[in-house]
Protein backbone atom coordinates (compact mmCIF):
# COMPACT_ATOMS: atom_id res chain seq x y z
CA UNK A 1 0.00 0.00 0.00
CA UNK A 2 1.11 2.96 -0.81
CA UNK A 3 1.63 6.06 1.32
CA UNK A 4 -0.42 9.24 0.22
CA UNK A 5 2.79 11.24 -0.65
CA UNK A 6 4.20 8.22 -2.91
CA UNK A 7 0.99 8.68 -4.96
CA UNK A 8 1.36 11.96 -4.85
CA UNK A 9 4.68 11.95 -6.39
CA UNK A 10 3.48 9.03 -8.50
CA UNK A 11 0.60 10.83 -9.88
CA UNK A 12 2.60 14.44 -10.57
CA UNK A 13 5.95 12.66 -12.48
CA UNK A 14 3.39 10.35 -14.42
CA UNK A 15 1.45 13.38 -15.80
CA UNK A 16 4.63 15.24 -16.47
CA UNK A 17 3.92 17.72 -13.92
CA UNK A 18 6.21 20.29 -11.64
CA UNK A 19 5.05 20.48 -8.08
CA UNK A 20 4.41 24.12 -9.23
CA UNK A 21 2.15 23.06 -12.41
CA UNK A 22 0.06 21.11 -9.37
CA UNK A 23 -0.11 23.62 -6.90
CA UNK A 24 -1.16 26.18 -9.07
CA UNK A 25 -3.12 24.30 -10.84
CA UNK A 26 -5.30 23.60 -7.20
CA UNK A 27 -4.65 26.98 -5.53
CA UNK A 28 -2.25 25.45 -3.65
CA UNK A 29 0.80 27.84 -1.55
CA UNK A 30 3.88 25.51 -3.51
CA UNK A 31 5.32 25.35 0.33
CA UNK A 32 2.33 23.59 1.46
CA UNK A 33 1.75 21.33 -1.85
CA UNK A 34 6.09 20.12 -1.09
CA UNK A 35 4.78 19.17 2.44
CA UNK A 36 2.39 16.65 0.66
CA UNK A 37 4.53 15.58 -1.29
CA UNK A 38 7.38 14.96 1.25
CA UNK A 39 4.82 13.09 3.47
CA UNK A 40 5.66 15.95 5.98
CA UNK A 41 2.31 16.93 6.07
CA UNK A 42 -1.13 15.10 5.88
CA UNK A 43 -4.14 16.29 3.89
CA UNK A 44 -6.98 16.60 5.26
CA UNK A 45 -10.22 15.35 3.43
CA UNK A 46 -10.96 18.37 1.68
CA UNK A 47 -7.31 18.25 0.24
CA UNK A 48 -7.69 14.62 -1.13
CA UNK A 49 -10.65 15.33 -3.01
CA UNK A 50 -9.19 18.25 -4.52
CA UNK A 51 -5.85 16.05 -5.84
CA UNK A 52 -8.04 13.25 -6.51
CA UNK A 53 -10.24 15.68 -8.99
CA UNK A 54 -7.10 17.31 -10.24
CA UNK A 55 -6.02 13.52 -11.28
CA UNK A 56 -9.26 11.96 -12.14
CA UNK A 57 -8.73 9.49 -9.72
CA UNK A 58 -10.71 8.14 -6.61
CA UNK A 59 -9.50 9.68 -3.08
CA UNK A 60 -9.19 6.42 -1.95
CA UNK A 61 -6.36 5.90 -4.95
CA UNK A 62 -5.02 8.66 -3.32
CA UNK A 63 -4.87 6.86 0.23
CA UNK A 64 -3.23 4.13 -1.44
CA UNK A 65 -6.50 2.01 -0.84
CA UNK A 66 -6.91 -0.46 -4.04
CA UNK A 67 -9.63 -2.79 -2.82
CA UNK A 68 -11.71 -2.97 0.26
CA UNK A 69 -10.74 -5.70 2.54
Amino acid sequence: MESFSECLIHLRHSHNLTQKEVSDGLGLVRSNYNRYDRGARTPDNEIIVRFANFFKVSPMYMLGISHLM
